[in-house]
């Protein structure tokens, strides 16, 4: 029986009489195979409206059957990760039911989602990084009785890994574990915990190529063994790679509802924005001839204490030209913090820095952390889209704002920006992921299209060669190793606070930074070129 269990479905019932199989595994065989086609998860009729009169979603249904990895796509703001927190028990709807194998569910929290076989990833993990795999797996398990010790907790940890085919080692300290490892933990809590319908959001943003594999072998495992996936992603490579099904949003709708096999990507890009597009990279074929051209930073030596990465960022060396793109790839937590903290002069450092102007005029930025250092989440689109203006003589009439002034900015950048709801007086706080990193983007690049739905990461690539193009040096920290590739001239990979090495970008060196990533091959520093005198404007600690 084990040696066919993956390929049972419904499809394969007439072939099963010609197997060679007893009669108990012959019923065991057919039952199975009927209950694939059984649905899992039914979201019938969900609306919800929060505070403000934000309709998230709206009559929306979807289904999902057993065995079946089902993705759920849309622009930022069409509702999905509200549609999937609802399943999940974060958030119950104004109207609509839920149904689990059938059964009527009203959810009133992430508990009583668990109890039904309901368990949600999401994007930031919830691990302590200071307590190790098996302290975070204790916490708030039903299943640990308090005289269990430490020693015999490890070991039922360790036999229900081997049980679910997982690699999980209980006594290392979650910080000393990459993203893809915490990554899994995550899933291992919940299928301890008696999952049976999972939800993933963008799954992938973190992980390196090998690991995003890694993973999709496992959700593949997890439903050729009879339960359900749920995939919130933006990537559309991906829904095509690992989702039997798809179900479109936009502006809280259902779109479509399709088989995956039914669409190329274009056709997915087309439902999800709802007109005619073309997923096209960047018309640069051509790349800067950059030799010559003026040194815009310059880093040398440079050693900061950690934030994020355990090792914090040690000795790290290189340059920028007018007119480059330059890349920096990594696995997050590896020194992108750290270096980016430097940079915008927020944290203290070792080393020097030198650039040609000073911020005020010449340096942008938008932070990894959205919600928790780009924008003041009580303010409203408006406050937060002007935040740089306000001190400007053209927004002011001395100690006074000009508010209509400040008012018409506001609104020209929600319109080219497509900022959704269009009210600058809406708080950010209602406002989705997707467009709250909008926000950022109009204000002012880490990670720049994090979380933005397909049209908008159009945009935004365009807009990055184009000042790039006019001269501007850009500096990409970026953990999508496919948009780095498309968008740079160079590509530096930080690897545990150190640059693992530096390559110029085309498709042909994709696996060697992808080793990179992952700490594997020789590191070396890029060193800053000789014969240029050093910049005028030298960047200071901003505590001093």
């Amino acid at each position: 029986m084990d040696r066919i269990k993956p390929q049972i479905t419904k499809e394969i019932l007439p072939e099963l009489d010609t197997m060679e199989l007893n009669d108990k595994e012959l019923l065991l065989a057919k039952e199975t195979a009927m209950s694939f086609d059984e649905v899992s998860v039914r979201l019938q009729n969900i609306t919800k409206q929060f505070p403000g009169g934000v309709i998230a979603n709206q009559d929306v249904t979807c289904e999902a059957k057993k065995g079946e990895i089902h993705a759920i796509l849309g622009e930022n703001g069409a509702g999905k990760t509200t549609l999937m927190k609802i399943l999940a028990g974060f958030y119950t709807p104004n109207t609509g039911q839920i149904e689990i194998d059938g059964q009527e569910m009203v959810f009133h929290s992430p508990k009583d989602a668990k109890l039904a076989g309901v368990g949600m990833v999401h994007q930031h993990f919830s691990l302590v990084p200071a307590l190790t795999v098996g302290e975070n797996l204790a916490l708030g398990s039903p299943d640990v009785p308090w005289f269990l010790k430490p020693k015999q907790w490890s070991q039922h940890l360790m036999a229900s890994a081997e049980s679910l085919d997982f690699d999980i080692r209980p006594d290392v300290n979650v910080s000393q574990l990459s993203m893809g490892e915490r990554q899994r933990v995550e899933i291992f809590r919940l299928l301890l915990e008696g999952a049976r319908v999972l939800v993933l959001d963008e799954p992938t943003s973190i992980l390196a190529p090998k690991e995003a594999e890694r993973l999709f072998t496992h959700l593949r495992e997890f439903a050729e063994s009879g339960h359900t996936v749920f995939l919130v992603t933006h990537k559309i490579d991906h829904v095509k790679a690992i989702a039997d099904k798809v179900t479109v949003l936009r502006h809280g709708q259902v779109v479509a509802t399709r088989e995956t096999t039914e669409l190329d990507e274009t056709g997915l890009a087309e439902l999800m924005v709802g007109r005619p597009f073309e997923m096209s990279a960047p018309d640069r074929p051509m790349r800067n001839d950059v030799s010559e051209s003026e040194l815009a930073l310059e880093v040398q030596n440079l050693t900061v204490a950690p934030i994020s990465c355990p090792v914090g960022l040690t000795d790290v060396s290189f340059y920028l030209r007018a007119g480059e793109i330059l890349g920096v790839a990594g696995i997050s937590s590896n020194g992108q913090d750290e270096l980016v903290a430097a940079l915008t002069g927020t944290t203290q450092f070792d080393g020097d820095i030198h650039l040609p102007q000073t911020q005020d005029h010449q340096i942008g930025y938008i932070p990894g952390d959205r919600q928790g250092v780009g924008v003041a989440l009580p303010l409203t689109v408006e406050e937060n889209l002007n935040l740089r203006n306000f001190r400007q003589d053209d927004f002011s009439f001395g100690p006074l704002m000009n508010k209509s002034r400040l008012e018409s900015e506001a609104r020209k950048k929600i319109e080219r920006f497509s900022i959704q709801p269009a009210d600058p007086n809406v708080k950010t706080s209602t406002l989705s992921g997707g467009n709250i990193q909008k926000i950022l983007l109009a204000r002012d690049a880490v990670n720049p299209t994090a979380g933005l739905d397909i049209a908008t990461v159009d945009f935004v690539h365009r807009e990055i060669t184009q000042q790039a193009d006019a001269g501007a040096a850009v500096l990409l920290v970026s953990e999508d190793l496919d948009e780095l590739l498309v968008l740079c001239d160079r590509i530096l990979v930080l690897f545990n606070g150190n640059i693992a090495g530096t390559f110029d970008a085309a498709q042909e060196v994709r696996n060697s930074i992808g080793l990179a990533m992952s700490g594997i091959g020789t590191s070396h520093k890029q060193e800053v070129p000789q014969g240029h005198s050093k910049l005028v404007m030298e960047f200071q600690n901003a505590t001093e």
